[in-house]
């Protein structure tokens, strides 16, 4: 039997089609044992591939096809030593290093060397008809490497085959052996359509572009196919081959560095003094045989389980940042569920407090990795990245790859391209493509699939898109994730430079744990940013404020949370989980946390029960009376996975170890596991004396749940992070505002968004100024001042090129002095108009249109009097000629605000509806609630669409809004009749209509006002 030496998976990067469980699974279907996989420079599936292949039975062979400085070959691994030279080589590729013979040609023991007869180092020779160069080349190969082999690659061509038949002679006259090479890049022979739209897309070509030449037949022959295209010789010798390659990944296994303690003290020893220590600093040494007991089995399942580096190593991460003033977040996921990671300072969630549960993060009956995810301030991740660099050593600490892929939008969008299908049709289709993919989009929409069927262009477009979605398309990195090495990663793992600062290891984070790599994420969260700002602004005047001790009760904080004034605030701003807070009217720290949770998919069918409990508590049906403990504090309703393992537990009599198995099984509908375990359930349940249709149930209840339950720890501890932000919010609003709209600097709907809600809670806000405004928003006597930075078009660097010349040279005393100072600094003509329509010039007493008509005559006054020296030097004569006489325009209001609407995204010094507010004494938008009243409002149009009633007749919905807020509006078909044709976008309307639910108003007429 032969074997395929040449095979790139779609990890090539549009250079291959197949995916590994592909490449497997097609070498199994066609009889083969064994298989190699030989990715162009990159080994970024070979972990996949190994796990895969010894899941069906087939042998897996690792290569790589190298780039030389002529053309390209190929290395196969005999062993682990010529593997770990496949790793040194594709990093060098990865570092665009070119490779040579001699970077490899001392390892030839343990390698496998195979020239290409095709793009290797022969091209050239063989397209002039040099044979005598080709003879130098093998001479030149052989001097560094005696013992190689040369690789034919079938084409069907005469044009191919005489050059094959020449190489082949050649080749025999040097006695290099010829080996069977047939390149694999896709599975199907018809496939060859789909992997030349792949390089297309590569090189940014149409499809027919006629350079795109490639051979048709670089499909999965089978057996019969290679027997008949190639010589039993170097077909026997592909088997040769592949039985010299021997590679267990395995023998690469590594694990944690080992923590060093500073106590002459065993790990063990040192992480229990740990523990006790914090604990009994976190309760003021009031320990009870509840906190005791729990301490001590979890030290006992993690020392046991061999877990006490890996808890030693976070929380030298964590103390790190704590002592460098970083704010840590309270934890994340299961792991605040562990009291071992609250007593070491590893999470601030006391988890006996909130009935948390250590087997959710650490299954004692399950061979597990602890899973600890640590959010830091995104402007400090790097930072704590790099202690742990420094402390473990570069060489021991990487990033982890990431994929971008061809998504469904994306493929379509890359298909039509190369097809030259026009833009206007691709826009058509692309709005109607659904995320879950392109298929999906075909079987559920129905505008999308009459669009694909009524046109051939398009058909063909689809056909291709969904043969090329899913594919690999580029390198990227995990958000979070890094890896610890005892020993160097590059003896280890593959890894790829991803830029001048980092490498990554090149095996996404799948499979890694079974080279004995732990992830641990480091999140940089823009939260924790936010209020780590807010704290260091805070401690300028109040040098004692700790976020870690704020009450638990604050009434301020509440109210706020109640009146889902939570814009801007961690999990709790969208529109759905701000009117559940408005229902609901949380009272409590576990309130927020319930929010948090319920507010999911699948939890959220719950709500209603869960608030009709929480109003009636002693009409709330507990199924029994030994599950009311459980659900007690939640109101009757299960929200959380910890329940579930509670219910086990209690009902069943199952360990919480076993109770979390169940759980797992549940979720990912492992059957067979669940079926056994359904079984203990029901006979556990059984023998406490529980009635069988009770049992029942009880099982197909908590089965129902298990898809969607939260993970109660991580509600805790994102809760906390919410709960600090309403805190702060309600009680230093002015500097919550600040920072929060610093962090949202360039997206001009989330700054519109906050803007608006600081004008409808009275947060005094004051516009661009010349003389006062920076780069970020900061304070100014209880008031915000906005930055240079939010008037678009003006940069951070042109921001700062305004601040630094007002600070060298003093304020700017007049418009002409400040235009003659800045334009010598390469301020240019639309800067300066920028800056006049946000009114960063209002204070020179001038009106904005005078401004702009002044402005030609600043800029040439500027260009007279600035003089450059001959040493380079710049300075002002301001004696040579006077400053221009200001030339006065008459102001127009209107112009005016929509100028300033412009560059900023949102009205600042004034409101289009404010005047005719005052003279109609209408009502504002914000008191536009729900009640029997019709109300009167004037407000403007933001937006409008129609929309075809079932009636068929024409309504619309439309968008309004005026100073204190926004809110939507319903026009009827028989009011839209009389009123819609009138209606545009930017009018200014006088409505009347009654409000049935909030945030929307039933339009009964309209009035558009003559502006």
């Amino acid at each position: 039997m032969s074997v395929h030496l040449f095979t790139r998976s779609h990890y090539s990067l549009l250079n291959g089609l197949m995916s590994v469980e592909d490449i497997v699974l097609t070498a199994k279907e066609k009889g083969f044992t064994q298989i190699a996989l030989t990715d162009y420079r990159v080994m970024f599936s070979h972990l996949e591939f190994y796990i895969l292949s010894k899941k069906h039975g087939i042998k897996p062979i690792f290569g790589l096809e190298i780039d030389l400085n002529q053309g390209t070959s190929l290395l196969l691994a005999k062993d682990i030593k010529g593997y770990q030279m496949l790793q040194r080589l594709s990093y060098k590729m990865s570092q665009n290093e070119v490779i040579e013979l001699r970077d490899f040609s001392d390892h030839m023991d343990h390698l496998i060397f195979i020239v290409h007869s095709e793009n290797g180092p022969f091209e050239d020779y063989l397209s002039q008809d040099h044979d005598e160069n080709i003879h130098f080349k093998f001479i030149e190969i052989k001097r560094e490497i005696p013992n190689f082999y040369l690789g034919i690659s079938h084409q069907e061509s005469n044009f191919f085959k005489k050059r094959n038949t020449r190489l082949h002679k050649i080749a025999k006259e040097h006695d290099i052996e010829v080996v069977a090479l047939p390149k694999v890049f896709y599975k199907n022979k018809t496939d060859h359509q789909y992997f030349k739209a792949l390089r297309a897309i590569d090189n940014g070509k149409l499809l027919d572009d006629p350079t795109i030449n490639l051979a048709p037949d670089r499909y999965f022959y089978d057996q019969n196919e290679l027997n008949a295209l190639y010589s039993s010789e170097s077909l026997i010798l592909t088997d040769t081959l592949a039985n010299l390659c021997n590679v267990d990944l395995m023998a690469l296994k590594t694990q944690l560095p080992e923590f060093e303690n500073d106590k002459d003290v065993s790990n063990q020893t040192f992480l229990m003094s740990l523990a006790q220590a914090g604990l009994h600093k976190r309760l003021e040494g009031q320990i009870t045989d509840t906190y005791q007991d729990r301490l001590n089995f979890e030290l006992d399942v993690l020392i046991n389980m061999d877990f006490t580096n890996y808890f030693l190593i976070v929380y030298d991460v964590i103390r790190y940042a704590k002592q460098n003033g970083i704010n840590v977040g309270p934890g994340r996921g299961s792991a605040a569920g562990s009291l071992v990671a609250y007593a070491l300072g590893i999470t601030e969630v006391d988890p006996i407090a909130y009935d948390l549960l250590f087997e959710r993060f650490l299954n004692p009956e399950r061979a597990s990795m602890p899973d600890i995810d640590i959010d830091f301030p995104d402007d400090k991740r790097d930072q704590v990245v790099r202690y742990v660099q420094d402390k473990y050593g570069h060489a021991h600490v990487a990033h982890i790859i990431a994929f971008g892929t061809l998504k469904a939008r994306q493929s379509f969008r890359d298909s039509a391209r190369i097809l030259n299908v026009p833009i206007h049709k691709v826009d058509q289709v692309s709005k109607s493509i659904d995320p879950k993919g392109l298929m999906h989009s075909y079987k559920s929409n129905k505008r999308f699939s009459t669009l694909i069927d009524n046109d051939n262009q398009l058909k063909r477009c689809f056909t291709l898109a969904l043969n090329l979605e899913g594919t690999p398309r580029h390198v990227t990195q995990h958000a979070a994730g890094i890896v610890l090495s005892a020993k160097p990663l590059i003896d280890v793992v593959p890894l790829y430079k991803i830029d001048n600062d980092n490498h990554v290891i090149q095996f996404d984070m799948t499979h890694i744990e079974d080279l004995g790599l732990i992830k641990i994420d480091f999140l940089g969260i823009k939260n924790l940013s936010i209020i780590d700002r807010i704290i260091h602004k805070i401690n300028e005047d109040n040098s004692k404020f700790n976020i870690k001790s704020i009450p638990f009760d604050d009434s301020k904080t509440f109210e706020l949370l109640s009146d889902a004034h939570t814009t801007g605030i961690f999990q709790l701003e969208s529109d759905g989980i701000r009117q559940l807070l408005k229902q609901l009217k949380p009272s409590r720290f576990t309130d927020v946390v319930d929010v948090i949770a319920l507010f999911r998919p699948g939890p959220m069918e719950n709500i209603p029960l869960y608030l009709e409990n929480r109003k009636h508590p002693n009409k709330i049906d507990y199924y029994h009376n030994d599950l009311k403990s459980i659900t007690l504090d939640t109101y009757g309703v299960l929200i959380y996975q910890e329940q579930i393992m509670q219910v086990a537990q209690i009902f069943a009599g199952f360990t919480l170890a076993k109770a979390d198995i169940l759980r797992r099984a549940m979720s990912s509908k492992d059957e067979k596991v669940l079926r056994s375990l359904e079984n203990d359930f029901k006979a556990g349940a059984l023998n406490k004396g529980y009635e069988v249709n009770l049992v029942n149930q009880i099982f197909e209840l908590i089965y129902k749940f298990a898809n969607y339950g939260f993970n109660k720890s991580h509600s805790v501890a994102y809760g906390m992070v919410s709960y600090q932000m309403a805190y702060l919010k309600a009680n230093y609003s002015e500097i919550f505002y600040t920072e929060l709209l610093s962090s949202v600097i360039g997206d001009d709907r989330k700054t519109k968004l906050y803007i608006d809600e600081c004008r409808r809670l009275n947060v005094l806000l004051m516009g661009p100024n010349l003389d006062e405004s920076k780069s970020n928003y900061f304070l100014e006597a209880q008031k915000i001042r906005l930055p240079f930075t939010m008037i678009k078009g003006i940069s951070r660097q042109i921001s700062e090129t305004i601040v630094n010349e007002r600070l060298v040279n003093g304020r700017y005393t007049s418009f002409y002095a400040a235009v003659v100072r800045l334009k010598a600094q390469d301020i240019k003509k639309h800067h300066f108009e920028r800056l006049i329509d946000a009114g960063a010039f209002d204070y020179f007493g001038f009106n904005r249109l005078s401004l702009h008509a002044s402005l030609d005559e600043a800029i040439q006054y500027a260009s007279i009097v600035t003089i450059h020296d001959a040493l380079g030097q710049t300075r002002f004569d301001f004696d040579l000629v006077s400053e221009p006489v200001f030339t006065q325009v008459k102001n127009d209001r209107k112009e005016v605000l929509a100028r300033e609407f412009q560059v900023l995204g949102f009205y600042l010094s004034d409101y289009p509806t404010l005047s005719l507010k005052r003279k109609h004494s209408t009502d504002g938008v914000m008191q536009l609630v729900p009640s029997d009243k019709s109300y009167r409002a004037i407000v403007k149009v933001d937006r409008i669409k129609q929309h075809r009633a079932k009636n068929g007749k024409m309504m619309s919905f439309v968008d309004l809004s005026d100073d204190s807020g926004n809110i939507g509006g319903v026009i009827f078909p028989n009011v839209y009749e009389r009123y819609g044709s009138d209606l545009n976008v930017d009018d200014i309307i006088l409505i009347k209509g009654k409000v049935k639910e909030e945030g929307s108003i039933l339009i009964d007429q309209i009035h558009v006002f003559s502006l």
